[in-house]
């Protein structure tokens, strides 16, 4: 166990002193976001080649160079307002702001405009953000905040036109683990095993608002024994996107479906997974210093969302998202290109992020606008419109 995952595992074992146990979701909570030791913020976390896990933006510059077109278009659509602003939760290293920053500055009048704001908690992501950036050239484009509350409290943002943009944000947020039972529900707590190890115990829920969460097919459709994860923070999330939002759109991308079809793929307790050196892990083993990732439930979003005065404009696949935006046509430029050898990867990590049954069809697409005509606007953006 190195220094880190020591750090975790006093902080788990102080939380538990007084109940000992604690909920899935405090345990992931701690895992993942320790402000000194959580696998988001240990100095040895790396995302990419030879990191734990990677993301579309790291595969290609053309996913970033799809999303700019993207968000681009509703700019168009919103009346080119300035300034436009976008806002970017669960940046990673930088990699989708920097491509697309580099690709908005083909059109001037745009880039004049934009306004890029990273949410970040964690000083070492910052700071590797702010490197890439750099790097790129991009760094002065870029301001960061902690959380939404210091977006809304600042006298320059407040409350904005523009877009929030997620990429694999929403599958990293704690969940609790639940299960139906032959008299209702229970919930999965983690205690200590006695061996310097976790386990799981069912017990009663921790709150009985949690099964407002999940939707009423699903219930419907439970067996006990089954098993299912509901986010909270997901909910919370996505409306305080909203109250933030005046006038623009929610682009989300990540991996996970609608409901019922999301919860009942994972009813034999799989809905959560870890990562270690790209390798699957297991889910109490290396504690704070692996990944930990739970499917999304898009439906929870759209209804939560509605709350918040978001309308659900559309929902499709990463491969609509990018073949939408211009994907294709860099495909067929690449295949002109005989005998070229960086050519051909290059196109075979393009069409990995593209095709269906891989990358594709695994991440989903949400798109949510607030202060604009749902009806209006869904025919008229790539996303929406792309036929394969």
């Amino acid at each position: 166990m190195d220094e880190g995952m020591r750090i975790v595992a006093d902080a788990l074992a102080a939380r538990m002193e007084d109940t000992g146990r604690l909920t899935f979701a405090e345990f992931m909570q701690t895992a993942l976001y320790h402000p000194d030791a959580g696998y988001y913020n240990r100095p040895t976390m790396t995302i990419g080649d030879g990191g734990d896990f990677f993301t579309s933006p790291m595969v290609h510059p053309i996913f970033g160079a799809c999303v700019a077109r993207q968000i681009h278009q509703f700019w168009r659509l919103l009346g080119s307002p300035e300034p436009f602003t976008v806002l970017e939760m669960g940046a990673g290293v930088g990699t989708l702001a920097a491509d697309l920053l580099k690709t908005s500055q083909q059109d001037p009048q745009y880039y004049e405009a934009l306004r890029y704001v990273i949410v970040e908690q964690g000083p070492r992501l910052r700071k590797k953000q702010f490197a890439h950036a750099r790097e790129q050239g991009v760094d002065q484009k870029i301001g960061w905040v902690d959380s939404l509350e210091e977006v809304q409290a600042h006298p320059k943002l407040g409350s904005f036109v523009g877009v929030i943009v997620t990429n694999e944000l929403f599958d990293a947020l704690p969940v609790h683990r639940l299960q139906r039972t032959e008299d209702g529900y229970g919930e999965f707590y983690i205690e200590e095993d006695g061996e310097g190890g976790y386990r799981e115990v069912l017990g009663e829920l921790s709150d009985p608002a949690l099964l407002d969460l999940l939707d009423e097919e699903t219930k419907g459709h439970l067996d006990p024994g089954d098993r299912f994860e509901v986010c909270p923070a997901a909910g919370e999330v996505i409306e305080s996107m909203g109250r933030l939002l005046e006038r623009g759109f929610v682009l989300t991308v990540d991996y996970g479906d609608t409901a019922p079809d999301m919860h009942l793929r994972h009813v034999r307790g799989d809905g959560v997974r870890a990562f270690y050196r790209q390798a699957p892990a297991a889910v109490l083993e290396q504690v704070g210093a692996q990944d930990l990732t739970a499917d999304v439930d898009f439906s929870l979003l759209m209804r939560r969302g509605e709350q918040a005065g978001l309308a659900t404009v559309g929902y499709t696949t990463q491969m609509h998202l990018l073949g939408g935006n211009g994907l294709l046509h860099k495909v067929q430029e690449l295949q002109q290109r005989w005998f070229d050898l960086n050519a051909d990867a290059q196109m075979q990590k393009m069409l990995g992020l593209f095709l269906p049954h891989g990358l594709g069809d695994l991440f989903k697409v949400l798109i949510q606008g607030k202060g604009i005509d749902p009806e209006a606007v869904r025919g008229r953006i790539s996303t929406l419109t792309f036929e394969p």
